[in-house]
């Protein structure tokens, strides 16, 4: 049975291998990813954000080292919210709570930011989401997010294959079919949800967005440390991230 969006990391087998997967050397996440949403948020400090889907906790830890002035994160995953616990004990001005995004409840116009990262392609409603981050946004705060590239949720019959060699290409098929897709992934049946980018710019603007940028996680040589891997990444796009503002 495919398992529906985070409750797969309360999964103890899963958890664990993931968590090793995500420490290992070129993890794309750090890499690809993370630079790319630092760049988008530039300053922080003095700022309130909330983070839906707040995972283990380190990025927060690194932005409340920044000067960040406080910090609510969201995930539905035990597992996450645990890690997230014990990576933000010195920091008073952070909390974590287990809840589900599509049940979230916010407070009007409270924040500065709001940040998920790698998170809505889990989500069938992201109408829902975006009305709760219009709501709680301050007028002229930022909603910076990023999911798995269209070109990727469109069809994972390339990640799906047991390869004995670093994949080397993609099939992109289906694309303009969206909605749930089924990936093996870590052991896993993981049910995600595909999107066009034509789509994902259509709901930013009905939610009262303004875009600002859009990303596609092109790598930057300076953080790679090998050539090869370089190469391998500027093949394909793997994420898309968005920076829409709150503008009334």
């Amino acid at each position: 049975m495919a398992h529906k969006g985070s409750d797969v990391y309360d999964d103890e087998e899963f958890f664990s291998r993931y968590i090793a997967k995500r420490r290992r050397l070129n993890s794309p996440n750090d890499l690809l990813e993370e630079p790319i949403i630092d760049e988008l948020l530039a300053e922080v400090a003095g700022k309130e954000l909330l983070d839906l889907g707040c995972g283990d906790g380190r990025y927060a830890a690194k932005l409340l080292g920044q000067g960040l002035k406080s910090y609510r994160g969201i995930d539905a995953s035990e597992n996450m919210i645990r890690l997230a616990q014990e990576h933000l004990l010195e920091f008073a001005e952070a909390s974590v709570e287990r809840q589900t995004l599509e049940e979230i409840t916010v407070t009007r116009r409270s924040y500065d930011i709001l940040l998920s990262r790698l998170v809505l392609h889990y989500l069938e409603d992201l109408a829902h989401i975006f009305a709760v981050a219009h709501q709680s946004l301050r007028e002229g705060g930022c909603f910076i997010f990023s999911v798995e590239h269209p070109i990727i949720t469109s069809n994972y019959a390339a990640y799906n294959q047991q390869a004995k060699v670093k994949r080397e290409d993609w099939v992109v098929d289906n694309y303009f079919h969206s909605g749930q897709r089924i990936n093996k992934w870590i052991g896993k049946e993981v049910i995600k949800y595909h999107r066009t980018l034509e789509e994902y710019v259509r709901l930013i603007q009905k939610s009262g967005f303004a875009l600002e940028e859009i990303r596609e996680s092109k790598p930057a040589r300076a953080n790679f440390a090998e050539q090869t891997e370089y190469d391998r990444r500027m093949r394909i796009p793997l994420f898309l991230l968005f920076k829409v503002r709150r503008v009334s």
